[in-house]
């Protein structure tokens, strides 16, 4: 995609295509508007039950990663509330995305703000959607992966007469 929302006439640079990659084996999934060869619109969530950690890719300059409570999604194109926000060139939002804590960890965002208008997917841009599901196996990677965080982090609070504070 280019900043003409276009579709762009070379791939993402390798990079990119890494960390998209690895949003993807992290058990996003990801709906390619106006397909896969030529998305003019990426948006990938992965659902963690009471949120949805959100990406929309625009351009490879124009990505918006976002942590988003599920009881005020209605649309994952127009969420209307956030509780993390990261808008910025597709290497920084994708590994600021990858790197946002589990949602029950301790260092997690919670303080809901107005999702701004740019984490908004325009309709005429949205279809057609190809839908690609992760494997069996991604679905559970972030999930374990931010686990395996949490409970080394938590497990480093001090403890009071034996019992964890």
């Amino acid at each position: 995609m280019n900043a003409n929302n276009q579709p762009a006439d070379v791939p993402f640079p390798a990079e990119v295509d890494e960390l998209l990659t690895a949003v993807a084996r992290d058990g996003f999934t990801l709906r390619y508007c106006n397909g896969t060869h030529q998305p003019t619109l990426i948006v990938g969530t992965y659902d963690w039950g009471p949120f949805v950690d959100l990406v929309v890719i625009r351009d490879i300059d124009e990505v918006i990663s976002a942590r988003v409570p599920t009881t005020d999604v209605t649309d994952i194109f127009t969420p209307e509330v956030v509780v993390w926000l990261y808008a910025s060139n597709a290497q920084q939002a994708l590994r600021a995305l990858l790197e946002l804590p589990h949602p029950w960890h301790p260092d997690a965002p919670t303080t809901p703000a107005p999702a701004p208008a740019s984490l908004h997917a325009p309709a005429a841009r949205q279809s057609p959607v190809t839908v690609r599901p992760p494997s069996a196996w991604a679905a559970r990677a972030r999930q374990l992966r931010l686990g395996a965080a949490l409970v080394t982090d938590t497990a480093e609070i001090p403890q009071r007469n034996g019992v964890n504070t």
